[in-house]
């Protein structure tokens, strides 16, 4: 039999790690049933650990059915299955090599390692804005509904009291009339953006196939650019400007898909105009295209009376409204919805229940009763002051700090962009000192995707992105102390 080493300085505890050692060596056969594991009291000495921690690591062992203890015997194995051992090795046979796959990329904000820096990160919520109060509550009281949700399969479309839920909020927030019927809960946005991609770049219509021609922002999100360019879609990208998609550059040729975040531009941060969303509209009816409306942030409004989303101004049922919780509540629940026009419902609740069958339920349900007491909107309305607060102190100490520069995305959402004439250099030699100083912030090429063509074409200044939901004031003052420093000496040293 194997001998035991104990590792002392690890985290797993010698209980455990004893208990281990047994179920792999009574599992693989090394110790076979009938046989006779050391006493208490020797495996104690042999092993120089307190009797105690043997017999709970024995305990274990009864409870998973490996051992059974013999009054005045000992303990005894009695598992008696253990794993066949390979006897021979397939033969080696010349072959074709298996497929060689292409991975697809994949966006470089979308998860980065927690660091000891202030990171200014682009539209990331408060570390605190999960309900974890109204969580335990919650989930320390048993009930029926909780078991069936948990051993049943539900509609992969979603729960129905939760759909009832977001629609009344989507009427009460954002003045969007739906009907529960319409809309499919998703693992956040991402997934959404994911279904629609599959369904309409593999378009299983019959007709000829015709190349999927999506439109997108330039710059546009990397998540949604790096779906449409891995399945394949002809993508021809639109810059924008302070007031959004330049939709005179919008192509007059057949397109399927467009994607734009008109509330709060991902990641420039402007506001699409009223009548470019009139434009953008008409557009879309001429050309047969389906707008995707990625409302990702802009529950968040700061100046004056929102404009109403594309969806409520879309007529021709021709909007797909995307929507999520991991700005309100966290990106860790992957909760966020899509509401779909009548005509491609169908395909995509399908598309849902072949991808995964239904997200998370029991959160699901947890959110339903959250929003229906009407706790959420509590949080919502502290949330809202709170960032409100922290908008104001960065963009103050933005402007006094960049006077030359402008900032846009200050009417809605979780992050400000500072356009600032100084050269590119510069901005990169101060955004890594300000590293050294304890504070990160991003640019544009730490976004870059490929969709930035049709932006560059206009020779625009450098951009600096600078997220404020996931650091409290002090940290902001912090930050804008650094970036101050560091600019100063970076401007000393130019002129020496």
């Amino acid at each position: 039999m194997w001998q035991i080493e104990l590792d002392r300085g690890g985290d797993t505890p010698l209980q455990l790690q004893i208990f281990q050692y047994y179920y792999q060596a009574i599992g693989c056969g090394e110790c076979v049933a009938g046989d006779m594991l050391p006493s208490i009291r020797e495996l104690a000495r042999r092993l120089q650990v307190a009797r105690i921690t043997v017999v709970l690591a024995y305990e274990k062992l009864v409870a998973s059915g490996y051992i059974k203890s013999r009054p005045g015997i000992g303990y005894q194995v009695v598992f008696d299955r253990p794993l066949q051992p390979v006897v021979n090795k397939i033969p080696y046979f010349k072959g074709p090599d298996p497929t060689r796959l292409v991975a697809a990329s994949v966006p470089n904000d979308l998860y980065s390692q927690p660091t000891t820096e202030l990171y200014c990160r682009v539209s990331l919520p408060d570390p605190n804005a999960f309900p974890w109060a109204s969580w335990r509550k919650w989930n320390n009281l048993p009930s029926f509904l909780k078991e069936q949700l948990v051993t049943r399969y539900h509609s992969p479309q979603g729960l129905l009291s939760l759909r009832q839920e977001i629609v009344r909020y989507l009427r009460l927030s954002r003045g969007i009339d739906t009907q529960p019927e319409n809309v499919i809960i998703t693992n956040g946005v991402q997934e959404g953006l994911s279904l629609l991609t599959q369904l309409f770049v593999l378009n299983k219509t019959g007709q000829p196939r015709v190349p999927c021609h999506v439109v997108t922002e330039s710059p546009c999100y990397s998540g949604a650019w790096h779906l449409f360019n891995y399945y394949g879609a002809q993508i021809t990208p639109v810059s924008v400007d302070k007031q959004g998609l330049r939709v005179s550059h919008l192509p007059e040729r057949p397109t399927q898909l467009c994607y734009v975040t008109p509330s709060h531009q991902y990641p420039l941060g402007s506001q699409l105009s009223l009548s470019r969303r009139k434009t953008l509209l008409l557009w879309a009816q001429r050309v047969g295209a389906y707008v995707i409306e990625d409302d990702y942030d802009a529950v968040f409004s700061w100046e004056g009376k929102p404009l109403p989303p594309l969806k409520v101004m879309d007529s021709q049922d021709r909007v797909i409204y995307a929507g999520t919780f991991s700005k309100t509540l966290g990106p860790g629940i992957r909760l966020g919805y899509l509401v779909c026009p009548a005509a491609i419902l169908p395909s995509v609740q399908n598309m849902k229940a072949l991808s995964n069958s239904g997200s998370n339920w029991l959160l699901q349900q947890f959110l339903a009763e959250f929003m229906r007491k009407q706790v959420f909107y509590t949080h919502l309305s502290k949330l809202t002051c709170e960032y409100q607060a922290r908008q104001q102190v960065l963009r103050q100490g933005l402007q006094r700090l960049f006077p030359e520069g402008k900032i846009w995305g200050h009417a809605a959402g979780l992050h400000l962009t500072l356009l600032t004439p100084l050269c590119a250099d510069f901005i990169q030699q101060l955004r890594q000192r300000c590293l050294q100083g304890g504070v990160r912030f991003d640019t544009l090429p730490e976004l870059a995707n490929g969709s930035e063509s049709a932006w560059a074409e206009f020779g625009h200044p450098s951009v600096l992105f600078f997220g404020f939901g996931s650091l409290n004031i002090q940290q902001l003052n912090k930050v804008l102390q650094v970036v101050e420093q560091q600019l100063q000496l970076l401007r000393l040293e130019q002129f020496s």
